[in-house]
C-alpha cells in the first residue's frame, strides 16, 4: 500500500512559473520563433507573508505558449496559501477576501440560460475541444463560461454519441457565482462548480495507456526531522504528565520541516494544490489548531484519553467509488457518487532506519475520529468547500479514467487533440506546495502525517450491466442548438 511505503523522501522538480505567482491573470502568445518581448500590467496589494493578491494582464511574443486560462490568486488555494519558497500555511482572512474580490471585478456575465439550475446539463467534450483550439489560434482568454464547464457540479453520466463523433458529460448545473473566500461556487447550492484546466490536466496525466497510475499527496517529516524526533522519543521514553509539556516543546523543536510529497499528477497544477490544501486542513481539524465548525466533528486530540504517550498516527482521505453501470452498448455510463473516506494506521519511528513504519495496528481514538470525519464529510464540505473541491477531483478523475480505459474516445470517434496533447494549450502552473512547518502538524505528543489517494481504475473493472440503462440514451444523447453545451 502506497501509504506504508513512505517513509523516505526524495524528490527533484524543476519549479516554472509561467503564471503570476501573487494573482492575477497570464496569457502569452506563439508567434514563431524568437525573443520574447512584451509589457505586462496589474494591480495588486501584499497582505501577509509571502502572499499578493491582484488582477493584472500579461501579453509577450516569442517562444512562449499561450495560456489562455486566467488564474486568480494563484499563491493561494482552498484557504491554503503557498509562499515564494513553496511553504504552505493557513492564509489569512483578508487575503481570501481580496481574492475574491479581484476574481468578481473580472468575471463574465453568465448567459441566460447557462444561469438557471437544471438537473440535466450536456457537455459536449467535441465542441468544448473546438473552442480551445480557436482560443489558441487567436491568441485570447477561454470564456468563463468554458472554464467552469456551463456550471456543471458533478458528472453522472458519461455518454457516447457515435454519429456525432461525440462523448457528452452531463450532470446538475447552476449559474455560479465568487464567494467571500475566493471558491467558485453555484449560486443555488454553494457547491463548488467542475473546472476545465483540472479535465485537461487529467486526461494528459492518463492519455498514455501506460500512465494510469494512482494520484497521490502526502505531507511527512525528512528523514533529519526523524532522527531529531527519535533522539527527543529516547530521551523522554514513554511521556507521564509531569513530562508533557516539556517533552511537547522539545518535539516541536526537533520536527524541523515536512515535506509534501505529490506522486501521479502535475506539481504545478491546481490539481495537486487542492489535494494539499485538503490534506493540510484535515491535519489541522485533528490536530485541534482550526476548528471545524461542526460539532459532530471533535478533534482527534479531544478524543484520547489516560496517561499522555507518544502518538504518530497516519491520517488520509481516500476516494471511495460506488458502483459504475452501463447500457448494453456500453454507450451509456452511470457514475455513482464519490464517498471520499478517512482513514488511519498506526506508524512508530524506527530507530535502525530513521524512518516511520507501519505498525499493524490502529489506534482506537483515530478509528473514531475517522468515522466521524466520513459521517460529517459532506457538512463539514459546506463549512470548507476545498473538502468539495477535492470531491470534484475525484469525481473527475473517474470520468478521465473511464474514458481512457474503456477506450471511449475510439468507440465515439471523438477527437480531443487541443485537451490531450495539443503542447500550445497549457495550463497554468501554480506554485509548487513544497514544504509545511513541522510544528503545525505536531499538538502535544501527537505528531501526524497522511494524504490523500485518487485511484478510480478499480471501480471501472467492477463496472456492471443495467438495462434499465438503455431506455435512458436516447434521451441522454439527445442535444440542442450549436453551443457546447445543452439541456
Amino acid at each position: 500500500m502506497f501509504y506504508r511505503k513512505l517513509s523516505t523522501i526524495c524528490f527533484l522538480a524543476f519549479f516554472v512559473l509561467a503564471v503570476f505567482t501573487f494573482g492575477g491573470t497570464a496569457l502569452s502568445q506563439t508567434t514563431g520563433t524568437g525573443t520574447t518581448t512584451g509589457t505586462s500590467t496589474g494591480t495588486g496589494t501584499s497582505t501577509g507573508t509571502g502572499t499578493s493578491t491582484g488582477t493584472g494582464t500579461s501579453t509577450g511574443t516569442g517562444t512562449n505558449t499561450i495560456i489562455p486560462i486566467p488564474t486568480y490568486g494563484s499563491s493561494v488555494l482552498g484557504g491554503v496559501e503557498i509562499d515564494t519558497r513553496g511553504f504552505c500555511a493557513i492564509a489569512p482572512r483578508n487575503v481570501m477576501e481580496n481574492i475574491s474580490k479581484d476574481m468578481r471585478q473580472t468575471f463574465e456575465k453568465i448567459p441566460a440560460d447557462l444561469s438557471q439550475q437544471v438537473s440535466i446539463r450536456k457537455i459536449s467534450l467535441k465542441k468544448i475541444d473546438k473552442v480551445i483550439r480557436e482560443t489558441v489560434d487567436n491568441g485570447v482568454f477561454l470564456p468563463d463560461t468554458i472554464r467552469y464547464l456551463g456550471g456543471l457540479t458533478a458528472v453522472n453520466y458519461v455518454v457516447l454519441v457515435p454519429e456525432e463523433n461525440d462523448i457528452l458529460l452531463v450532470g446538475p448545473s447552476e449559474g455560479w457565482k465568487v464567494d467571500s473566500s475566493g471558491y467558485v461556487v453555484g449560486n443555488i447550492t454553494g457547491n463548488p462548480v467542475l473546472r476545465l484546466e483540472d479535465l485537461i490536466i487529467l486526461f494528459r496525466t492518463w492519455y498514455s495507456k501506460d500512465a494510469h497510475t494512482t494520484i497521490t499527496c502526502s505531507i511527512d517529516p525528512t528523514p533529519d526531522s526523524i532522527v531529531r524526533m527519535n533522539a527527543v522519543k529516547n530521551k523522554f521514553g514513554i511521556p507521564s504528565q509531569r513530562n508533557a509539556k516539556a517533552y511537547a516543546y522539545e518535539l516541536e523543536r526537533a520536527s524541523g520541516d515536512d515535506v509534501v510529497v505529490i506522486n501521479g499528477v502535475e506539481r504545478t497544477s491546481r490539481i495537486a494544490k487542492t489535494l494539499v490544501a485538503a490534506d493540510y486542513k484535515m491535519k489541522q481539524i485533528g490536530l485541534g489548531h482550526v476548528a471545524s465548525g461542526l460539532r459532530g466533528l471533535p478533534s482527534y486530540l479531544s478524543l484520547l484519553s489516560g496517561s499522555p504517550r507518544h502518538i504518530s498516527p497516519r491520517f488520509w482521505l481516500s476516494a471511495e467509488y460506488g458502483v459504475i453501470y452501463h447500457d448494453s452498448q456500453k454507450l451509456t455510463w452511470k457514475l455513482s457518487d464519490v464517498k471520499v473516506d478517512a482513514k488511519t494506521e498506526d506508524q512508530y519511528i524506527d530507530s535502525r532506519s530513521n524512518s516511520r513504519v507501519a505498525s499493524g495496528r490502529t489506534d482506537p481514538a483515530a478509528v473514531r475520529w475517522c468515522k466521524k470525519m466520513g459521517e460529517q464529510y459532506n457538512s463539514l464540505s459546506r463549512v470548507d468547500p476545498v473538502f468539495s473541491e477535492l470531491r470534484n477531483c475525484m469525481n473527475l478523475a473517474m470520468v478521465v479514467a473511464l474514458i481512457l480505459r474503456e477506450g471511449l474516445l475510439d468507440k465515439s470517434g471523438c477527437e480531443i487533440q487541443a485537451i490531450t496533447e495539443d503542447p500550445r494549450m497549457k495550463t497554468p502552473q501554480l506554485p509548487e506546495p513544497k514544504f509545511v512547518s513541522g510544528k503545525s502538524v505536531i499538538a502535544k505528543n501527537v505528531v501526524a502525517c497522511g494524504g490523500v489517494e485518487i485511484n478510480p481504475f478499480n471501480a471501472i473493472q467492477a463496472a456492471k450491466l443495467d438495462n434499465k440503462i438503455d431506455n435512458q440514451h436516447e434521451k441522454l444523447a439527445k442535444t440542442t442548438g450549436n453551443n457546447w453545451w445543452s439541456k
